[in-house]
């Protein structure tokens, strides 16, 4: 397993932490910092996923 191929997993997997733990905060629909960085957060595992997801396949072994 090379480096980039790696990262591009470990991104994945924090990604999907991030987007459990948003979408969880966002159940419980109070209004706050932790909405808005749930929110925020998001949007973020948005745009990191399809880099992450090229990543992995153009550096697939």
């Amino acid at each position: 397993m090379n480096l980039p191929f790696a990262m591009g997993l470990f991104g994945l997997i924090v990604s999907a932490v991030f987007a459990f733990n948003s979408v969880r905060e966002l159940k419980r629909n109070v209004e706050g910092h932790a909405r808005n960085a749930a929110m925020i957060h998001i949007a973020m595992v948005s745009m990191l996923v399809p880099f992450c997801l090229y990543v992995v396949i153009a550096y697939a072994p």
